[in-house]
């Protein structure tokens, strides 16, 4: 066998697993028509093909549905399964202690697939195995879906006792777009991204949990529910073991005190931990179904430092509400009446230039948001302040439609703004301004 019989080791095997033109075929059967050597070649790796076929045919007789699952496996992604496996059946093909290595290899790892299997899943498998297993909470980082989108990204650290440490909220799509929030020793930072290029500090204690609505949110809190309703007969619990040849477990919950709630708790039998969970709520339009979930991406394990003291852009406009004075005392006024009041006062004092009262009454907005990145709304003259809307959310707040004079590219004219009133966080009985949403 000489060089030019070394070049065609690549197209005999290629023969065999029928990859060759019509040309390179006809050039092939040429070349064996006169090397003796390359015939004896091919009829060796012929035979020994057909052995490896029997015998992996005597093994399982799904023997291509389980080739089929071997190269989805191993095939890297930037190849085509057919490219791949050509090279794979190239590399064993030339090669008889390749071959044998091979078949040793795949004889072993089936037959410990199998052992692992039936060990994996001679014993049954009870939901408390879960509960235990997601006890003893110090860590998680969950990613939450809303009608099957994703939503907000969470990081979360809890001491021995289980209590809030600190933890991180990504809301929003995209790097320039996220409102990130993160929260430590009772102080809580919000970041609004530009066109606002805010961070807001405010004093937030959570002694008594409920932050950020976390626990809706946590998988041990999650867990434990399910098993308390199930025991207390309010829900009935279905689960489903995996396929053979699948890594998860899925458990189906189902309410059966009257509320429409349908849960899929999905849940690795390895580890026991939860891994998702997917809450539908039925309506009364059987087409429409509400859906909330959670993924579990990290649990009990550690986190960076870094996540819960992002670095901002140098351009940030802090508004410190922790370690000064901000916004109005209430008093014996009514919320209208506060609303109205401390909306009047504050743009009076942007108007006259008092940028230090105007700052603390916009709940310590600095000078240069009042001076430079806001002053195109910066008022020359009030026209009117409106009756105060009441806004739809957990603390006090007003939408307080205002009439006023600005002065932009050198001329006056008249703006129609909504400000809003609201109660400063740890300060019962305080109220600023808020002028971020000005346009």
């Amino acid at each position: 066998m000489n060089s030019d019989c070394e070049n065609m080791k690549d197209q005999i095997a290629d023969l065999l697993t029928g990859n060759l033109s019509e040309s390179q075929m006809r050039k092939l059967e040429q070349h064996l028509n006169e090397c003796a050597a390359c015939r004896d070649y091919a009829s060796a790796l012929k035979n020994e093909d057909m052995l490896l076929t029997e015998f992996f045919a005597g093994m399982d007789l799904n023997t291509a549905s389980r080739q089929e699952r071997l190269l989805q496996v191993i095939a890297p992604s930037c190849m085509s399964r057919q490219t791949y496996a050509l090279s794979i059946r190239r590399t064993i093909m030339k090669s008889p202690i390749t071959k044998i290595a091979v078949a040793a290899v795949i004889i072993i790892a089936v037959t410990l697939s199998i052992q692992l299997w039936n060990k994996s899943t001679s014993a049954a498998y009870a939901f408390e195995q879960t509960v235990e297993a997601m006890q003893g909470k110090r860590s998680f980082h969950i990613q939450t879906y809303f009608q099957q989108r994703r939503k907000d990204e969470f990081w979360a650290e809890f001491d021995e006792e289980g209590k809030l440490v600190r933890f991180r909220q990504e809301e929003g799509e995209g790097p320039k777009r996220i409102l990130l929030t993160t929260w430590e020793d009772g102080v809580k930072s919000q970041y609004y991204p530009p066109p606002w290029g805010v961070k807001l500090m405010t004093r937030v204690d959570n002694s008594g949990g409920g932050l950020e609505n976390l626990e809706g949110f946590d998988p041990e809190t999650i867990v434990q529910e399910v098993h308390e309703l199930v025991s207390e007969g309010k829900a009935v619990m279905e689960i489903q073991a995996p396929p053979r040849y699948a890594r998860l477990m899925t458990i189906h919950v189902k309410r059966i005190d009257g509320k429409p709630l349908r849960q899929v708790l999905v849940v690795n039998p390895d580890t026991k931990l939860v891994v998702r969970v997917d809450d539908y709520w039925d309506t009364e339009d059987e087409e429409k179904v509400f859906h909330h979930g959670i993924e579990v991406l990290e649990y009990n394990e550690t986190i960076d430092p870094r996540l819960f003291d992002p670095n901002l852009p140098e351009d940030t406009l802090i508004m410190d509400q922790v370690t000064q004075e901000v916004g109005m005392a209430q008093g014996d006024m009514s919320n209208e009446e506060v609303a109205v009041k401390i909306i009047r006062e504050a743009l009076d004092a942007w108007a006259k230039g008092d940028f230090a009262k105007a700052g603390k009454l916009c709940g310590g907005a600095p000078r240069r948001m009042l001076a430079e990145a806001y002053s195109h709304v910066r008022p020359v003259r009030i026209i009117s302040i409106g009756e105060p809307e009441k806004i739809d959310f957990g603390t006090p707040r007003f939408w307080v439609p205002c009439q006023y004079e600005i002065k932009r590219d050198g001329q006056l004219e008249i703006t129609n703004q909504k400000l809003v009133a609201l109660t400063v966080n740890g300060c019962p009985g305080r109220w600023y301004v808020s002028i971020w949403h000005t346009r």
